[in-house]
């Protein structure tokens, strides 16, 4: 079994390379370039954006864990069984908190999608040549970007590309425009 200086020597350095790993990864992300994804997920029903098993929720684990575990075993002088416990419930409620404050976090990043039926009074230009009665593309401000979206002609005339046109109406998510003189 392990002595008290080895069982606090490997709290210790479980807590320090942890923690140094969490800081750098957490505030200094690191991209080596690969095509390998960092995060381990499983096929679940649960929601994607919360991934347990990250490098950061893996070190935050042996953070939190090691520093629970040096803590009680070297300064409160805990048994070995209780402050092995005691390390393990820490690190899985550590990883379990960072991977819960990250997926919080990934819902602020939303951003909603505009409906077409703003677009409906606007102006923008024709992007490609439009015939009479025919579909092509429009460039419109379309959630708060320069979009190029599908659009319908209705006159009896040609709309050449990059004339100015406007937003009739939309109707089934087709947008139907004339053009602006």
């Amino acid at each position: 079994m392990l002595n008290s200086v080895n069982l606090t020597t490997v709290y210790w350095y479980m807590a320090v390379i942890g923690t140094i790993v969490f800081i750098l990864k957490t505030a200094f992300p690191i991209d080596s370039g690969t095509e390998v994804d960092t995060n381990f997920t499983s096929v679940s029903d649960t929601d994607s954006s919360f991934n347990l098993f990250t490098i950061e929720g893996i070190s935050a684990f042996f953070m939190s864990g090691g520093w629970m575990g040096w803590f009680s075993f070297s300064k409160l002088h805990y048994e070995m069984k209780l402050s092995l416990s005691l390390s393990v419930i820490s690190g899985i409620l550590g990883m379990a908190l960072f991977s819960f404050l990250i997926s919080r976090f990934k819902k602020l990043e939303h951003i909603p999608e505009a409906s077409l039926n703003e677009l409906v009074n606007k102006c923008g230009r024709a992007y490609m040549k439009f015939a009479p009665k025919s579909s092509s593309k429009i460039e419109i401000e379309y959630n708060s970007k320069l979009s190029i979206l599908d659009a319908i002609n209705l006159e009896d005339e040609v709309i050449n590309a990059f004339e100015p046109i406007k937003v009739i109406k939309v109707e089934n998510g087709c947008v139907y425009i004339k053009k602006d003189n």
